[in-house]
């Protein structure tokens, strides 16, 4: 198959292309595009939530997720966690209903290509850190960074900085918080 052989869906007649059932499905708003219908969202039972539609939106419809980090002055590439929001933004379907959820700006390149200076990261509060997973670290000193989470062993906690590339160790007496990143969109 090559790129002229794909119909335009903007032209006259495509749905006369399409024959049988997945015509009157996609004159439904229920074709199978890529595991969900585009036009409609409506993705298969497997992917709803329990109890829901089974329609699932990649954001929340308000800007109701409060972004609690900024970045430091200095070369060190911190992020100053605060208590309250400094800004908001929309809440992406993973933490749709997540109390306590929040976002932080990206400060530096320690985590290029993973993550770029300004993207913003969403935050799951209650979430475990798994090993190779991407977690948000806040020292007691209220600053915070984000690397690959390791391990901890035994007292301390042990992450994967990409640029440059090193393992960081931190006493567990540092660290008041380890929060798992569940994604991120870049600046």
């Amino acid at each position: 198959m090559t790129t002229s052989d794909i119909p335009d869906p903007t032209a006259t007649g495509y749905l006369s292309n399409i024959t049988g059932e997945t015509k009157a499905q996609f004159e439904e708003g229920q074709a199978p595009i890529l595991g969900h219908d585009s036009l409609s969202r409506k993705w298969p039972r497997k992917h709803g939530r329990a109890g829901g539609s089974g329609r699932v939106q990649a954001f929340g419809p308000m800007r109701d997720l409060p972004v609690l980090g900024r970045a430091q002055g200095g070369k060190d590439g911190s992020i100053v966690m605060e208590d309250s929001a400094i800004d908001w933004t929309f809440r992406p379907a993973d933490l749709q209903g997540v109390k306590n959820a929040f976002a932080v700006f990206v400060t530096g390149d320690s985590m290029v290509p993973k993550y770029k200076n300004q993207d913003l990261a969403y935050v799951h509060p209650t979430k475990p850190p798994r090993r190779g997973r991407f977690v948000l670290v806040e020292t007691a000193e209220h600053t915070g960074f984000i690397k690959q989470f390791v391990k901890w062993d035994g007292q301390d906690l042990v992450l994967k900085q990409y640029n440059p590339a090193h393992e960081i160790r931190l006493p567990r007496e540092q660290v008041l918080r380890v929060l798992l990143v569940i994604g991120s969109l870049d600046s």
